[in-house]
């Protein structure tokens, strides 16, 4: 029998078509069965389950030859790899694909035995339906196809990912270990050191193994002046934009090299800060430049206040007396008020060249510059433009270095002139005050403010007092809000131990005595 297989078994000789036992059996049976010629395929009986199952009726079935349950030839083509596996005759039961009467397909299982009815030979075939199973079979089939297409896939992307981040350390790994800036990584307190780059060794001086083992060594190798300002940072949550710090390290031979050391936070997939990332540069060199370069010009500005003083103002004088004697020479006569003109003018010139000065020639050598300079300044502005501006010094504090001394001289002459210039005050307070560490310049005034984004800018005055507190080590910082006036405050650290002995409270109305020159002033003034 074609596409049927056998499954060798036969029923007792009894007649099924005859023997009322079996026929109740086969009608009865849950399970749907049929009879069929074993030469002509045609059905000689089917019971009910079978009827239930193609939607037939006995008429109808009995009609039929076994053939025409098979789907059309073209469908049956298209559907065998889905239908037997080729090999039908060698198994006990075989897979087909029938049609309803309503033309759906079906799979079956079949498992036929051979069998005598009404004295023909014949096939007693019982179908079991497994469609739902073969179906499920057939979606885990194509499951399992896309799935191991998705894995072959998958394993692909991560190959070639694994290769791009491997090539990626590689790149990291030689730009890291060939810059001459440390790079480094940690958690955010600086307590445990993820990975820090070779060039530590070189600017430290100390081995990277070291700062694995012993993270404070980082902290502990920062010049003593300094740390303050570096501890400051970590006290306060760092803002998303990082922190930027100059320090000086003391390296193991007792030398000491400029580092700039930049940190920035970085956050996970769900936004928390969990590492800190940074870059440290050796700026030892930029450092050095830069205070010659500052010296350079301090001297000069020096040699211009003092020609001013010996020189200029000297001459302006000469040229008021002159004048002066030549009104009196021309008595009544029309050029005499001329005359009198030249000398005012003189006069005036005179005054300025006294204010301009001391400017120029900010503070002396020894401890106490700084707040003589400071007075001086006060005096000055209240002076040249008619404002008061006051010096408040609670406490006398000894500054010895001269170029921490003079940068915080210019630092609170930049914030004065720009209050007057751009703030509008009319008045402006200097105050210098000693703290536990160090020494902290503040400037005050009553003008305009601005807001914080202006404070921000990049305007020379802003630059150029950013850049004297870097020089020095110091914290700098501007507060300011729209018609609240503005406060600079300039905070560094002081090797020496201060003088507490009390000065005296300067404000903004100097002594006549104070001036260079000691010329009498006109008195048409």
């Amino acid at each position: 029998m074609s596409n049927i297989a056998n499954t060798g078994r036969c029923v007792p000789e009894q007649d099924l078509g005859k023997d009322e036992q079996y026929r109740l059996l086969f009608e009865a049976n849950p399970t749907p069965m049929w009879v069929h010629d074993q030469e002509t395929l045609e059905f000689l009986a089917v019971n009910d389950a079978a009827l239930r199952l193609y939607g037939y009726s006995r008429q109808e079935f009995l009609a039929l030859k076994l053939e025409q349950l098979r789907p059309p030839p073209a469908l049956s083509a298209l559907l065998e790899p889905v239908g037997t596996t080729g090999q039908e005759q060698a198994e006990p039961s075989t897979f087909l694909r029938h049609c309803k009467k309503d033309g759906a397909l079906m799979d079956l299982e079949l498992v036929i035995s051979s069998v005598t009815f009404q004295g023909r030979g014949a096939w007693l075939a019982l179908a079991h339906d497994v469609t739902e199973r073969r179906f499920a079979e057939e979606v885990l089939r194509l499951a399992r196809e896309q799935l191991e297409v998705r894995v072959q896939a998958r394993t692909a992307d991560l190959a070639a990912l694994n290769e791009a981040l491997v090539e990626s350390q590689d790149r990291f790994r030689q730009m890291a270990e060939n810059i001459r800036d440390v790079f480094w990584l940690a958690n955010p307190s600086m307590t445990s050191i993820i990975y820090v780059s070779p060039a530590f060794q070189e600017i430290w001086g100390r081995p990277c193994d070291e700062l694995y083992s012993n993270p404070r060594c980082w902290h502990e190798a920062i010049h003593a002046e300094d740390r303050p300002r570096q501890r400051q940072i970590f006290r306060k949550p760092i803002p998303s934009e990082g922190y930027q710090c100059a320090y000086r390290v003391v390296r193991p031979d007792g030398s000491t090299r400029w580092v700039l050391d930049r940190g920035f936070p970085v956050r996970d997939h769900a936004g928390r800060f969990y590492r800190l990332a940074g870059i440290a540069r050796d700026v030892t060199e930029s450092k050095e430049l830069e205070k010659e370069v500052l010296a350079i010009s301090e001297q000069e500005q020096r040699r211009i206040g003092q020609d001013l003083h010996d020189h200029l103002c000297q001459q302006i004088v000469g040229i008021e007396f002159l004048s002066k004697a030549l009104q009196q020479q021309l008595g009544t006569q029309p050029q005499a008020g001329q005359a009198g003109e030249i000398a005012a003018a003189a006069r005036v010139a005179i005054e300025q060249g006294r204010l301009l000065a001391p400017g120029l020639i900010p503070i002396d050598v020894e401890a106490g510059g700084l707040m003589r300079g400071l007075q001086s300044l006060a005096a000055q502005m209240t002076g040249l433009f008619r404002i008061h501006c006051s010096f408040q010094c609670p406490t006398a504090v000894a500054i010895h270095d001269v170029t921490i001394g003079t940068s915080l001289y210019r630092i609170a002459q930049e914030a004065v002139n720009n209050g007057i210039k751009h703030g509008k005050a009319s008045q402006i307070e200097i105050r210098l005050s000693s703290t536990g560490e160090g020494a902290e310049l503040a400037v005050k005034d009553n003008g305009v403010g601005f807001s914080g984004q202006k404070g921000n800018s990049r305007g020379l005055g802003l630059r150029s007092m950013r850049y004297r507190a870097d020089l020095i080590g110091a914290s700098f910082g501007i507060q300011s809000e729209p018609e609240r006036g503005t406060l600079v405050l300039c905070r560094v650290a002081l090797p020496q131990t201060h003088d507490k002995s009390p000065s005296p409270t300067i404000t903004s109305q100097p002594p006549r005595e104070a001036v260079l020159l000691s010329s009498p002033p006109d008195p048409r003034r």
